[in-house]
């Protein structure tokens, strides 16, 4: 069986794509990247730069509503707790293309929150909970 020219590419691994993630996120001009200078696990660590009308929680409701994506927003520890995080982690499974897909869904929900504000409280109860969604 002839092997195509993709299939002798070399695999994409998940600390590039996680730095490619990173990398996009940057490039947006709306996120500073958490911790991207040290070796880490193949996750990517961000938050909002600057001021906006919405945060971190409202852009991981708008992920996940709109697009389904699972990025959670964190508030760090304690004496930090007023500053919020983003996190995706990087699977196996994810491929380059997945990466773009995903900066593009995470652009389009600032944009969207841009024209809307913050999400409200019965938009948040709307969102599904719990296994098997």
């Amino acid at each position: 069986m002839p092997s195509s020219a993709a299939s002798r590419l070399p695999p994409i691994t998940r600390s590039e794509n996680a730095r490619a993630l990173a990398d996009n996120l940057r490039g947006t001009g709306r996120f500073e990247v958490i911790g991207s200078d040290l070796e880490q696990l193949p996750l990517v660590a961000f938050r909002l730069a600057g001021k906006h009308a919405y945060d971190e929680s409202d852009i991981a409701w708008q992920l996940s509503a709109e697009r389904g994506w699972m990025v959670p927003a964190y508030t760090l520890p304690p004496n930090a707790e007023r500053v919020k995080i983003l996190r995706a982690l990087v699977k196996e499974t994810l491929s380059r293309e997945q990466i773009d897909r995903l900066t593009q869904d995470i652009a389009d929900a600032c944009r969207t929150l841009d024209d809307k504000g913050a999400t409200r409280g019965i938009e948040r109860t709307q969102v599904k909970r719990g296994t098997g969604y």
